[in-house]
């Protein structure tokens, strides 16, 4: 009996001291029974106190990692403040995009961006953008505001990952003729247009992109070695390549000279000059070759190039793409690119030519 008083005596205090822990928490006696049991079950294995703290710890560490967040204008602002340093068309359609899919879609704005789900985002981009094409470009945009949040622990994965790409054709981009390449060729030979045909000559005959001639210094251009090195300051996606100078291209090059080491490729004013040019050349909305496609000279490089070197590899690592399958989806439009038609547009003579380096044996100087 006296052993029973005692021990009933040690449960009254540990009711008691229970009580007074619990006190001010909101919890009963009974919620708090209910919580270590359920704890003690989750945990499996040993049952001790240690293992219960450290899952009260984990837990409690993941609920405030969880909350933590930031709405997606604020994801927007902060990423184009972090990546301020891109190239600004890159940023301009940072702010395109995001912009768009903000004001067409307003309750995205404030939206938390640990709360999207896959579910929502491809709402989102279904509402924002009617083309296809748009919508593929909204999503690389949208993913990488994700992307940036989850870097910066706002949200537990990117939710874009898991939305389905849109599939799309591109549209085909015919290649200059031979008619249209010697009209062009005919018009940045005058005078008139004379410092302008270096930029002319390694966007057709390099595939040099619009965007990248425009950075491209002489000292980028090693007549001796024969190479035009597109750094990452130039190049349009940040890597580095180095494009071979083919005879055709050496002997254009080499005949207007180099305008000093630290100088710009294109003249001044060279957006206004080089729609005048192609305008004069015969290019424009009423003119005889029709409305210009930007990336028509590159275009006719990749064409050109496959069909006379017939090397996928060197063409790929040449116009700096990281898989062939865009070269071969949207850049090779070989309709009407025949064999002859290649010789011609790279100066190749009949005799002497070698088809790995593009130099032809003594008929090149």
């Amino acid at each position: 009996m006296i052993f029973g008083m005692a021990r009933h005596g040690k449960n009254q205090k540990e009711y008691l001291a229970a009580e007074m822990l619990l006190k001010g928490s909101g919890l009963n006696m009974l919620d708090a029974a209910s919580l270590a049991v359920e704890l003690l079950s989750l945990c499996g294995g040993s049952r001790s106190m240690r293992r219960a703290r450290k899952a009260i710890f984990l837990g409690a560490e993941e609920l405030r990692k969880g909350e933590r967040t930031v709405s997606f204008s604020a994801a927007v602002e902060e990423m184009l403040k972090a990546k301020r340093n891109l190239r600004p068309t890159t940023l301009r359609d940072i702010r395109y995009f995001t912009g768009a899919l903000m004001r067409r879609c307003p309750e995205l704005k404030g939206f938390p961006v640990r709360k999207l789900t896959p579910e929502h985002c491809a709402h989102f981009l279904e509402a924002a953008f009617t083309s296809h094409r748009q919508r593929y470009k909204g999503r690389a945009v949208m993913s990488g505001v994700l992307s940036f949040s989850l870097r910066r622990g706002w949200c537990g994965e990117n939710p874009v990952a898991r939305v389905d790409s849109p599939s799309f054709r591109e549209r085909t981009i015919a290649i200059l003729a031979p008619e249209e390449i010697g009209s062009l060729r005919t018009v940045v030979e005058a005078p008139e247009f004379r410092d302008c045909a270096p930029a002319v000559w390694v966007m057709l005959y390099a595939g040099i992109r619009p965007g990248e001639v425009v950075r491209l210094h002489w000292r980028d251009v090693d007549l001796e070695e024969r190479v035009i090195s597109v750094r990452s300051r130039t190049s349009k996606t940040g890597g580095i390549r180095h494009v071979t100078i083919h005879a055709v291209l050496w002997r254009l090059l080499a005949g207007y000279g180099a305008g000093g080491p630290a100088g710009l490729l294109c003249p001044p004013n060279w957006p206004v000059r080089w729609r005048l040019l192609r305008k004069k050349a015969g290019w424009g909305l009423h003119n005889r070759f029709g409305e210009w496609s930007a990336d028509a000279l590159r275009h006719t490089y990749a064409s050109y190039h496959a069909k006379w070197f017939r090397d996928f590899s060197l063409l790929q690592l040449e116009m700096g793409h990281r898989s062939s399958s865009l070269l071969r989806e949207r850049y090779l439009n070989m309709e009407g690119v025949s064999r002859d038609r290649a010789r011609l547009f790279w100066e190749a003579p009949e005799h002497g030519w070698n088809n790995k380096t593009g130099i032809a044996g003594t008929d090149f100087l």
